[in-house]
């Protein structure tokens, strides 16, 4: 009985990579969409968005939907729970290796967060409110969506310079007060904040003092560009690029800056381990509306506001909708970007531009997060992908195939270096054999394999040379995960004076391939990573 007691109350064993989707109040109206249709099965973690905050405590955003809703199954008895937070409740005990956090604020609900962070009075009451509210309604910790502190949110928003550091002290207060109520009650507590892309707004949080303190960082690498004019978008645009593209004529900083891949560099730049960092992940596109001549057909165009049309609101479309009334309907023109990694949309006739996130440019960004080593995914939100096409696309990645990454990816030719590749499979692959194949074709569209994976780099006749090529040089392409499935490998190039200088600009993309022992699917391919010559 004693050690079953234990068994209860301990820590439970947070996973090694996250899928993290939020989960709206407002899902259960018009969209139809509620706590049961979530795919728990490909998910770690459920973000409630959101909780509001009045008069510097949190507060139910919407009482109905949150806690009175009837579902079948539940109780009309005085104080039964009811509504999407009884729904968790019973998503947790089917699939217990999901946690549930409730997000506070968000774009809308942030005006009050300064007033309630301003004096140690406030913060203590303020994350006492929190702590008390995650208990009540059983959640297993607090996701802190403050859009923004200093600036950079909604003009009606309460916004202090101090709030960069009460912002700080707050967390720490909430961490302390955290960590207190799960000592008493043998669970800890998660604590995660979403942060901008902008490097700008992103100026006004203490990054180096908060990833301390905090479980992991939601980076909100969307909304990078939309039809809202200005300096940043003054024509159609990509809704969250991966890569800079060379073709985008926006002014610097936007040009480069305003990418996924720049966002994570920012905040690994300031010093936040990789495995603390979740990328965001759009499930809709933005549309542009009024759309010029110019660009790449309807790309980089003039425009005037967003589309007069949408799934819900003007301008914004969730990704089920764009794959069921626009991708081939009418004379809709899907085009890809090969330097941004994304696609777009394109009709003439009714002078729109869409850009959007579809199975495989969601992967492509699992693929960043795995080659950086971070801690996974997040996605926004489970409504806009009602087939959880994009979702099973960033699960498959994040937790089921192997992971390949390397700290260092860029060789300069005239002085080179040394460039480990580290294999991450999971322990049941410990023993299993594994190759690393090496190509300069490129990613995609890659290599078909049996059971119906794809390893995502093109081969050519680079693969099987450096396969046999000897020990020194290229070390650890072939051979044997060890005992907690992992790999290292070793590309020489340090050992030689320099490298051609016809190699400057090339990349050269590796996979892993990891054996199954299954005979119907043999192999199970990581995802790619670029090393580039300089």
């Amino acid at each position: 009985m004693a050690l079953v007691l234990l068994a209860a109350l301990a820590p439970a064993q947070e996973p090694p990579r996250r899928v993290i989707g939020y989960f709206t109040s407002w899902s259960v109206y018009a969209r139809n969409y509620h706590v049961p249709d979530i795919p728990a099965d490909r998910i770690t973690h459920v973000n409630y968005a959101f909780a509001n905050v009045v008069g510097g405590r949190i507060a139910l955003g919407d009482p109905y939907a949150d806690i009175d809703r009837f579902y079948p199954g539940d109780s009309w008895a005085p104080g039964a729970l009811r509504g999407s937070f009884r729904r968790l409740q019973v998503l947790k005990a089917a699939h217990p290796h999901v946690r549930t956090l409730i997000s506070v604020g968000g774009w809308t609900w942030s005006g009050t967060f300064s007033d309630a962070v301003l004096t140690a009075q406030s913060r203590a009451a303020f994350a006492q409110s929190c702590v008390d509210f995650v208990s009540t309604y059983d959640f297993d910790g607090v996701d802190l969506d403050w859009e923004y502190p200093v600036s950079g949110g909604l003009g009606s928003n309460v916004t202090r310079p101090a709030d960069r550091q009460n912002y700080t002290m707050f967390l720490r207060e909430l961490r302390q007060q955290l960590d207190a109520r799960g000592t008493q009650l043998g669970k800890r507590f998660l604590l995660s904040i979403a942060v901008p892309a902008n490097p700008a707004i992103a100026a006004n949080f203490e990054i180096e003092s908060i990833w301390p303190i905090v479980d992991w960082l939601n980076v909100l690498s969307y909304d990078l560009h939309g039809p809202w004019g200005g300096a940043a978008d003054p024509v159609t645009n990509f809704n969250a690029p991966l890569h800079p593209a060379s073709a985008d004529p926006t002014p610097q900083p936007y040009h480069t800056a305003f990418t996924v891949a720049a966002a994570v560099r920012l905040y690994l730049d300031r010093g936040v381990p990789s495995d603390r960092l979740q990328i965001g992940v759009p499930c809709y596109g933005r549309g542009f509306g009024n759309v010029g001549s110019g660009g790449q057909h309807g790309l980089y165009a003039p425009y005037s506001g967003p589309a007069p049309f949408g799934t819900w609101e003007n301008g914004v479309f969730d990704w089920t909708d764009v794959r069921d009334r626009y991708l081939g309907q009418g004379d809709w023109v899907a085009s890809r970007s090969g330097e941004a990694r994304v696609p777009w949309l394109h009709s003439a006739s009714r002078r729109a531009t869409i850009s959007y996130d579809d199975p495989r440019s969601v992967r492509e960004k699992a693929w960043l997060a795995k080659a950086e080593a971070l801690g996974g995914v997040m996605l926004w939100e489970f409504s806009g992908d009602r087939d959880a096409e994009l979702l099973g696309a960033a699960a498959d990645e994040v937790l089921r195939l192997p992971v390949l990454s390397a700290p260092v990816r860029v060789v300069p030719v005239a002085a080179p270096v040394a460039v480990t590749m580290l294999v991450d499979a999971p322990p049941s692959a410990a023993g299993r054999g594994y190759a690393l194949l090496g190509s300069f074709a490129g990613r995609w569209p890659g290599f078909a394999l049996p059971g119906g994976d794809v390893l995502p780099i093109g081969l050519d006749g680079l693969a099987p040379a450096l396969l046999a090529a000897p020990g020194p040089l290229f070390g650890g392409l072939l051979g044997t995960l060890d005992a907690r499935g992992n790999a290292a490998a070793r590309l020489g190039f340090d050992l030689l004076p320099a490298l051609p200088p016809a190699l400057i600009g090339l990349e050269l993309s590796f996979a892993a391939l990891i054996e199954t022992g299954v005979s119907a699917a043999p192999w199970l391919p990581s995802n790619p990573i670029e090393i580039r010559f300089e």
